[in-house]
């Protein structure tokens, strides 16, 4: 069999690595809790942390490291970047599945699952630094498996400990740092995928619509969850129906193969729906093979060899291609599991986006509807998540009626062809805010008046300013609630004329600021976050209004209406 061979480049370190060594060695020198070090899939997240500990041990040599991970794959790729990084390291490899079993090295890149051994932790020497690699599987469990194997070396040595992650949230938790019960305590560097994408060090990712015949819609079935995501047996029983394979690789063959995509990978339900795949991709001429975690790894070492070689067109796979893998000349992925994990979702996402000759992007095709419940990754944030009793009744992409890409729900223009995002209809909401702005108005009136239609009633508009430029900033009420301040520089008064959605609240106050949103921006959705309405008003979202419509209450103007 062959074995699965790896090629490096001379490891020369990009601006945004550079900044985050700076800014690990800062935290470790000024901080007392554990950072994050947050880098999207592909961005060389292992080249930082072995380029740090490279430059930690060459400082002081009497000090130990543990780099400490979850899957062979990533313990593998630790020690093949440490020693491109560092040919003459000290580094040796404690994993049950690899048989390795030194634990006396100076380095030490270790199985979670083999340290948490209890004999082990007992007959291992202290470290004074441990990164977690893959860090958003540390749970707020003291009894998982990372707390035992940090519990025990905080007793022993008190060590200084990172975590490295493209994805730093968990399902059902949120984000996992920032809180008194979270185990990091913040985010030390972050790189965003816009900004990567932008330099060059990330390939762009482009969605369009698929068949709808060819969906694995988890939404019109009776699946249960487990685990807080939706259960493998449930999801094989819609996956694995022959018509629904038939559908999904003849929308893919249209798609994607008949057009050039050379290199696809295709992330399966569960092992039964990953061998059907690869052999109905067979059956159709294709070059498929299948990897799961029953494939022995001399075979499994071979076949991701010859994908990443390019003589294999199509991947199969269950789980095992999510984490700790790359394979840049991916042009294609097809996601066809639904899942309510975010990091999942942009996990897997992540496979495809690393930048290869002559691969312009990589096209995602999602048969699970993992985009209408996350958004599209470069944005996605785990706000987005519902809990497992909460139907999902809002859709997070809009699809372009001019070439059916795909859209996150705060764009306004198609991310493929720039073609404005239709309007909804909004008369009726126009109709029936007039009767609900004086009931709402009480309830945030702290907060300033509930805005009016666009035009508001004639006896009521004392003044009408002309808008010269728009703002928004995040502000806080005298009962202590967030909010989206807008406010609207006028020719006569610099920034005096504002007013305020109340995004962070629940009914009412919430309803009331979706639809002056709405208004605002001409039909528009209400962004998911404060921060992303800022970001969106300061791109131009509100450039339209022309004047605000105000009226006086007391000393004050307040804004009730905007005119475009």
């Amino acid at each position: 069999m062959r074995k699965h061979r790896r090629f490096f480049l001379a490891m020369k370190l990009r601006n945004y690595q550079k900044k985050a060594l700076a800014k690990a060695h800062c935290w470790f020198k000024e901080e007392t809790t554990y950072p994050l070090i947050v880098l999207p899939t592909g961005a060389g997240k292992t080249v930082v942390f072995t380029t740090l500990i490279k430059e930690l041990y060459l400082a002081n040599p009497s000090k130990r490291f543990l780099i400490l991970a979850h899957r062979q794959e990533l313990i593998s790729q630790a020690v093949d970047k440490l020693i491109t990084v560092w040919p003459d390291a000290p580094v040796g490899i404690l994993a049950a599945s690899l048989k390795k079993f030194n634990q006396t090295a100076p380095i030490v890149v270790a199985s979670r699952d083999t340290l948490a051994s209890k004999k082990r932790l007992e007959k291992s020497y202290p470290f004074d630094y441990i990164i977690i690699d893959e860090a958003h599987h540390v749970g707020p469990q003291m009894s998982s498996r990372y707390r035992k194997i940090i519990d025990h070396f905080e007793e022993i040595g008190c060590p200084k400990i990172m975590g490295v992650t493209a994805t730093p949230y968990r399902m059902g938790q949120g984000y996992i740092y920032g809180m008194d019960d979270h185990f990091f305590g913040g985010i030390a560097y972050k790189a965003t995928i816009p900004s990567l994408i932008k330099q060059g060090y990330l390939s762009r990712l482009s969605s369009f619509k698929v068949n709808n015949d060819a969906v694995i819609d988890a939404s019109k079935a009776r699946v249960k969850f487990k685990g807080g995501d939706y259960r493998e047996s449930d999801l094989e029983a819609l996956a694995i129906v022959d018509d629904t394979i038939y559908a999904i690789i003849n929308d893919w063959l249209e798609k994607a193969y008949l057009k050039g995509r050379k290199s696809t990978v295709f992330f399966c339900v569960s092992v039964l729906h990953a061998n059907k795949m690869a052999l109905f991709l067979q059956n159709q001429g294709v070059s498929a093979a299948c990897v799961t975690a029953e494939t022995p790894m001399d075979e499994r070492e071979d076949i991701l060899g010859r994908f990443e070689e390019g003589t294999l067109s199509a991947l199969c796979n269950v789980a095992v291609l999510t984490e700790g893998w790359d394979a840049p000349r991916t042009d294609c992925i097809a996601l066809l599991r639904p899942t309510k994990s975010l990091g999942l979702y942009v996990q897997i996402c992540g496979r495809g986006m690393r930048p290869w000759p002559d691969k312009d992007d990589c096209l995602l095709l999602d048969y699970g509807g993992n985009m209408g419940r996350h958004g599209c990754i470069d944005v996605a944030r785990p706000e987005r998540n519902k809990k497992d009793d909460e139907v999902v009744d809002k859709e997070m992409i809009w699809i372009c009626d001019e070439c059916l890409s795909v859209n996150d729900i705060d764009d306004k223009n198609c991310r493929e062809c720039e073609a404005l995002k239709p309007l909804p209809p909004v008369s009726e909401e126009l109709e029936t805010i007039k009767d609900e702005v004086g009931a709402s108005e009480t309830i945030i009136a702290a907060e300033g008046n509930v805005l009016s239609d666009e035009l508001g009633e004639a006896d009521i508009i004392e003044v009408q300013e002309a808008v010269e430029f728009v703002r928004a900033e995040r502000a806080v009420s005298k009962n202590g609630n967030d909010y989206l301040k807008i406010m609207f520089k006028t020719e006569e008064n610099y920034w005096p004329r504002s007013t305020a959605l109340m995004m962070t609240m629940k009914g009412k106050p919430r309803e009331v600021a979706e639809k002056k949103w709405r208004i605002m921006s001409r039909g528009f959705d209400l962004p998911y976050s404060i921060e992303s309405a800022v970001q969106m008003v300061d791109s131009g979202a509100l450039l339209e209004i022309k004047k605000v419509n105000l009226r006086k209450e007391g000393r004050y103007w307040n804004v009730i209406g905007v005119t475009f």
